[in-house]
């Protein structure tokens, strides 16, 4: 008698563990993942901007405004961080099609690579247009803000919407003080 209620014990147990195993949990959204700051899983995804940001001061708020010209509103530039096949950290950088920029290409993509250092993102482009060479790289201060389901990407300067201030021979007098702001979209 006792083998048989040890066998239906063990029995239940391995059902009930089978169970268990097969409760799934649901991934942390983008918010938990960058309720931490600058991280690799926080960046990884899809993210957009409506153009180079400029910040004001109103009153005793600073309100980040987007620079007037180079509006894309209707049609968001987009930044992708991923990890390629080889494990290596990649960002894709597709401008938008409402760009004001002179030296957008057909593609008006840009691949590069990135690695995090602290609150920095350091970014050398591979293949670029003719705004942003091969090469080039910048090592950016970057902040990650959350609100709510809301999570904001920015970069606290110009790297890759750089050439949407730098019309003809005039320097933009914004240029110094734009930012880059995304703001997450999907996951890849």
């Amino acid at each position: 008698m006792k083998i048989k209620i040890l066998a239906s014990l063990a029995m239940a147990a391995t059902l009930f563990s089978a169970c268990s195993d097969n409760a799934t949990t649901p991934p942390p959204s983008k918010a938990e993942l960058c309720a931490a700051g600058l991280t690799a899983d926080c960046i990884m995804g899809t993210w957009s901007t409506n153009g180079p940001i400029v910040p004001r001061v109103v009153g005793t708020d600073t309100v980040d405004i987007i620079q007037p010209s180079p509006d894309f509103s209707a049609n968001p530039a987009t930044l992708k961080f991923y990890v390629d096949e080889k494990k290596a950290n990649k960002f894709e950088f597709i401008n938008s099609s409402l760009t004001i920029a002179p030296c957008q290409n057909g593609t008006g993509k840009i691949y590069g690579s990135w690695d995090i250092q602290g609150n920095y993102l350091h970014l050398r482009a591979n293949i670029g247009n003719i705004c942003l060479q091969p090469n080039d790289e910048a090592l950016v201060e970057t902040s990650v803000i959350t609100d709510g389901a809301t999570v904001t990407l920015k970069l606290k300067h110009l790297f890759f919407l750089s050439p949407e201030l730098d019309l003809g021979d005039e320097k933009n007098p914004n240029a110094d003080i734009a930012i880059e702001k995304y703001t997450f979209v999907s996951d890849n």
